[in-house]
C-alpha cells in the first residue's frame, strides 16, 4: 500500500521523484525503492515524506479511504431492488 499511495500522492503534486526527495530531504534512490516496494522506510523518512506531501503518515500506509467508500456505495446500489411504480 505504501508504494502505491506514495506514487499516487506524489503524482497528484505533479512532482518527480527528485522533486519529492528534495522537499523531504531524502535521496531519490530511496523514493524510487519505496515506490517499487524494495525498501523499508524508517519512521523519520515516512514523517519527512508525509510532511513534504502535506498528508498524515497514515495516508501513506492505509488503503485509500475514498476509493473504499465509493466501492461500498456501488455494492449497496447494486443490491437495491427496483422501485415499483404505479
Amino acid at each position: 500500500m505504501l508504494a502505491g499511495n506514495l506514487r499516487e500522492l506524489r503524482l497528484r503534486q505533479s512532482w518527480s521523484q527528485y522533486d519529492l526527495a528534495d522537499e523531504a530531504r531524502l535521496r531519490q534512490a530511496l523514493i524510487s525503492a519505496l515506490e517499487l516496494a524494495t525498501a523499508n522506510p524508517t519512521l523519520e523518512s515516512l514523517d519527512r515524506i508525509a510532511f513534504a506531501l502535506g498528508v498524515e503518515v497514515a495516508d501513506l500506509l492505509l488503503p485509500d479511504a475514498n476509493a473504499t467508500v465509493q466501492a461500498n456505495k456501488r455494492k449497496r446500489l447494486a443490491k437495491r431492488r427496483p422501485v415499483k411504480r404505479f
